[in-house]
């Protein structure tokens, strides 16, 4: 008899169960069900061999939990194009948060480093570093809530004691 080869996206819930997957208990990769007494295997933290294996072993009474996208693709954990999303809409993200910081930052350098530019020609990059940290406190709103989180230096001039 010929064996058949495992398709995953061939898979298809027979008859659909209108339990909540957070009111079932168990961890992100199986649950209990309490109304028809079985384990429900979530398809989406499981690779495609872990779920061949599962399908096999079951005999046919089996709970899945399929995570369907608009193409009908399963997504499975080691699914590429799910891994190829996720790492896009990662890097999206911290490209998106480093354009944001730099939009809100770079008004305040261009202030920063425009104020009294003759009196830092000569300075090495430390030292102009430390001259703009302590014209940031003089600018209104941000001297504020830079206070408040690091708060400046200070500077205590007089006679030093024996």
């Amino acid at each position: 008899m010929a064996e058949t080869k495992f398709d995953l996206q061939k898979l298809q819930v027979a008859s659909p169960c209108y339990e909540r997957w957070d009111a079932m208990k168990g961890d992100d990769r199986v649950r209990h069900c309490a109304s028809c007494k079985l384990n429900v295997y979530n398809v989406r933290a499981m690779t495609t061999t872990e779920v061949e294996e599962l399908v096999q072993r079951s005999n046919g009474r089996l709970c899945l939990r399929l995570y369907k996208r608009w193409d009908g693709t399963v997504l499975t954990r080691d699914c590429p194009v799910g891994l190829r999303r996720a790492r896009v809409r990662m890097g999206t993200a911290l490209l998106t948060a480093t354009a944001f910081a730099l939009v809100l930052l770079m008004p305040l350098l261009i202030k920063l480093g425009s104020k009294h530019s003759s009196s830092t020609e000569n300075l090495t990059f430390e030292e102009r570093m430390e001259v703009l940290r302590y014209r940031a406190y003089e600018i209104p709103v941000i001297g504020f809530v830079l206070a408040k989180i690091i708060p400046p230096p200070t500077y205590t001039l007089g006679a030093v004691g024996p």
